[in-house]
């Protein structure tokens, strides 16, 4: 029998600080974000540089464990895992244990002999299922004051509609997206939204099209992905059916003929480490709204998909009549700009009274042929109203 089957379950009990161990699988630990093992030293070196560990340790060294809230955990073989409450227990850990700290570059404050004291037990709740905790666990750190960050929250929540999906054929029971999203308190279809892009994510992997290891930047910016997939120029690029918010998300919401344009996409989100590529999109704003007009294009998306270059493609959707009404705008406040200066001209720089009559020849050429194609217009006009079949 293991030794946390003596812990009363769903009941609070204290127990050896020592005796608890990480949950490996937290879903903070994305897999871009993941200790380089699963030992204390990995995880509270890891959550040190990553979850201010460090301002919880100073607190608990100022006021000693303040044991209010337990942590949740569950028994995993002869362990005794913490599902809720990882960051307490590396502060404890780390407290009670200078290698602990050193390996996690922390520096540990001066501690009292009675604050010292409260490191040695703390309170745990024991559930029987992961399920029992789910509710809690999501709540608390999807919308509620520790939130964790986007990714982590999809693959938290995609995790537990696998699980409800699973409930579902074996026993025709269990919950649905919509019944996730309202758990977590979701009003926005944020849920729906990222475990979509975490599903889209997953069969990019699993098809061997993109790894989020490979990104060229060392930040995931998984917002790119799932707020690209709100726009229908995205999708319709991707072949994805348009969205069903009150259904499931698909698993496999990319078709496999649309794979490689998957993978591309992916690429001009977020490069490749080892292609040596870097990604189009710098920052969401306005990279993502230029990447969406031109993947909308076909022939933008052919110039970005030859030339790499997201300004050339982004140029490329501009028409000529875009183009000149532009010019001509920019043109006039340019002038009327050099207008209002005009005291500054004191007649002496004739460099400058020839670009004054330069300037005067172009517009009078540009205002020619306005005049010109605007009478053509007219003259069509008239021609059709006077013209065979008129009344």
């Amino acid at each position: 029998m293991a030794w946390w089957e003596q812990v009363e379950p769903k009941g609070r009990v204290r127990v050896p600080v020592d005796r608890l161990s990480f949950d490996f699988e937290n879903p903070r630990f994305t897999p871009e974000k993941k200790p380089t093992s699963s030992t204390d030293a990995a995880v509270i070196a890891h959550l040190a540089a990553s979850a201010d560990l460090g301002e919880l340790l100073q607190s608990i060294s100022a006021s000693g464990y303040v044991d209010i809230e337990p942590l949740i955990v569950i028994g995993r073989g002869e362990e005794l895992v913490v599902l809720e409450g990882n960051r307490r227990l590396a502060a404890l850990k780390a407290l009670r244990n200078p290698e602990l700290a050193t390996a996690g570059k922390l520096s540990v404050p001066d501690i009292s002999p009675s604050y010292a004291a409260t490191l040695h037990e703390v309170s745990v709740y024991r559930v029987i299922d992961e399920a029992d905790a789910r509710d809690l666990i999501g709540f608390k750190h999807i919308n509620g004051a520790q939130a964790w960050d986007a990714y982590a929250k999809a693959l938290y929540a995609t995790r537990w509609l696998n699980i409800e999906r699973k409930k579902r054929e074996l026993t025709g029971s269990g919950l649905t997206i919509v019944d996730i999203a309202n758990r977590m308190g979701d009003k926005h279809d944020t849920i729906y939204r990222i475990v979509t892009a975490a599903y889209v994510l997953e069969q990019a992997e699993q098809a061997g099209c993109f790894r989020v290891d490979d990104r060229a930047k060392n930040n995931f910016s998984f917002s790119h992905l799932y707020t690209a997939l709100t726009y229908p120029e995205f999708r319709d690029f991707l072949g994805m059916a348009p969205p069903q918010r009150t259904a499931d998300p698909d698993p496999k919401p990319i078709p496999g003929e649309k794979l490689s344009d998957l993978r591309q996409l992916l690429l001009w989100l977020y490069g490749s480490r080892a292609e040596r590529l870097e990604p189009v999109v710098r920052t969401q704003n306005p990279d993502l709204a230029r990447l969406k007009r031109v993947v909308g294009d076909p022939r933008s998306r052919r110039v970005l998909l030859e030339r790499g270059n997201l300004d050339e493609a982004i140029e490329s959707t501009v028409t000529a009549t875009e183009r000149f009404e532009k010019n001509l705008v920019d043109a006039e406040q340019s002038l009327k700009n050099a207008q209002s200066s005009l005291d500054g001209y004191n007649g002496s720089d004739a460099t400058l009274l020839e670009i004054g009559r330069s300037v005067f020849d172009k517009a009078r050429l540009i205002l020619r042929a306005m005049n010109s194609a605007h009478e053509d217009i007219s003259a069509n006009a008239v021609s059709r109203k006077d013209g065979p079949g008129a009344d």
